[in-house]
């Protein structure tokens, strides 16, 4: 958790200068998070196809399979640009993904989102 923490802060830091400094081409950030949630699309679909395999997957299986899909991401290379060698860059920016609800690792984030926006 403390890794992920200190990813996070470090990509906002990053990602607010880029802004501050306007280091960025336009959208380029946008366009960035695109390339990282079709990863994670990606990633996501093969975790379910996995789950779908066992009949009567408990939480822990689907917890197991989020940690897995995690650890997985946080191993891609998806570069801002080819020169930005930072890993904290695109792990921070998952992270900032995660808080934004855009991203999730646990089977079931669509639905879990789906009841918390509901209430």
């Amino acid at each position: 958790m403390q890794m992920a923490l200190r990813d996070y802060y470090r990509a906002f830091r990053q990602r607010a200068n880029w802004i501050r400094n306007d280091l960025l081409y336009i959208n380029e950030l946008g366009k960035y998070e695109e390339r990282l949630i079709d990863e994670w699309e990606h990633s996501f679909a093969s975790m379910e196809d996995e789950l779908m395999e066992y009949a009567g997957v408990t939480e822990d299986e689907k917890i197991r399979e989020g940690r897995k899909l995690f650890t997985d991401i946080e191993k891609k290379d998806i570069r801002i640009r080819p020169k930005c060698q930072e890993a904290f860059v695109m792990r921070g920016s998952y992270h900032i993904l995660a808080n934004q609800l855009r991203v999730g690792w646990h089977k079931d984030f669509y639905d879990r989102l789906k009841e918390l926006l509901n209430n």
